[in-house]
């Protein structure tokens, strides 16, 4: 019982303190007669102004594409589990130009059809100058969030003074590519057949690494070493959808002489399985979305050379 009033009593004085604060801190307050209330300490952050280059986009991207190419970086927008770099002005200017050059507009040549990309496509590109590093050591190169947004890694690697159309595709064109085919198979699926061809062969996030059988020894898993068990790159033995994409990506970005040679060094069972799979995914986009991957590919490869000759502008805009 003692106790118990010893705790009353403490509670009290606390409770009784409490009070004393609050009311000198209100009493202090009530003294300052030189407060200016009309104008808040905390003032709003003005928006950038809009450069020639905002201007370009609205007319090439977001009037014709129904897209919002963001290449200021935003902390809403960014992956917060990577440490990344803006991408800078300049090298946003050429990448925008590449992309709307080698993709966009190859959609638009291919389908003839300029409301295909301006339904399917997403509706938020996002520029980053560096790339983003797991914690496995592996680089992303691109990500696509819901069909609805499309980041791309490195911007500021690109050299518009000397254009390397592989490194181009390996950053760039094959991620488009690939992403866009995510949002293609997203709205209307594939044959599920296609999961079954190799389906004891895919391997998860450890797609980067060979493990002898007979040693157990782990190295680095190659796209040539993919080629034998059946996939167009080491990737695609993540999961059957990265499979699938990863079949259309680098069928169209690469040339027939690169495809005939990567069957070659399949080896019989490796090309069998990779034409397999192809069959269908050459049907696939043939036959839900009427666009033939070989017509595509002609486009694209057309566009690249355009750009590595020289003949489209990568001017800064000012």
């Amino acid at each position: 019982m003692i106790k118990n009033k010893k705790r009353d009593m403490k509670r009290y004085i606390v409770y009784s303190l409490l009070v004393l604060t609050v009311s000198l801190l209100f009493a202090s307050c009530n003294q300052d007669t030189d407060i200016d209330y009309n104008n808040s300490i905390f003032t709003e952050e003005n928006e950038p102004e809009e450069s020639a280059f905002d201007k370009w986009v609205i007319s090439n991207y977001t009037n014709p594409y129904n897209i919002l190419l963001k290449y200021r970086m935003e902390d809403k927008e960014s992956d917060m589990t990577h440490v990344l770099v803006p991408a800078t002005y300049e090298k946003s200017v050429v990448l925008a130009k590449i992309v709307k050059h080698v993709w966009l507009e190859a959609y638009d040549e291919t389908t003839g059809n300029p409301n295909f990309l301006r339904h399917y496509v997403p509706k938020i590109l996002h520029f980053i100058g560096s790339p983003a590093y797991e914690d496995n050591g592996t680089m992303v190169v691109g990500t696509a969030e819901g069909g609805m947004k499309i980041t791309l890694y490195n911007v500021n690697d690109i050299d518009p003074e000397n254009i390397d159309v592989n490194m181009l595709n390996e950053y760039y064109f094959q991620t488009m590519h690939h992403e866009f085919a995510h949002i293609l198979h997203q709205t209307k699926n594939f044959d599920p057949s296609f999961e079954r061809i190799t389906e004891n062969s895919y391997v998860g996030s450890d797609w980067y690494i060979k493990t002898d059988p007979v040693t157990g020894v782990s190295t680095s898993r190659s796209d040539s070493d993919a080629w034998k068990e059946g996939f167009v790159t080491a990737y695609a033995m993540s999961e059957p959808r990265e499979d699938f994409v990863e079949n259309i990506a680098m069928y169209v970005v690469n040339t027939e002489a690169y495809w005939n040679n990567m069957l070659a060094n399949a080896g019989d069972t490796g090309r069998a399985l990779i034409e397999r799979k192809f069959d269908i995914v050459y049907d696939y986009m043939l036959q839900t979305w009427g666009i033939d991957l070989d017509r595509l590919r002609q486009v694209v490869l057309r566009r690249q050379g355009e750009i590595a000759n020289g003949e489209l502008d990568l001017s800064v805009i000012k």
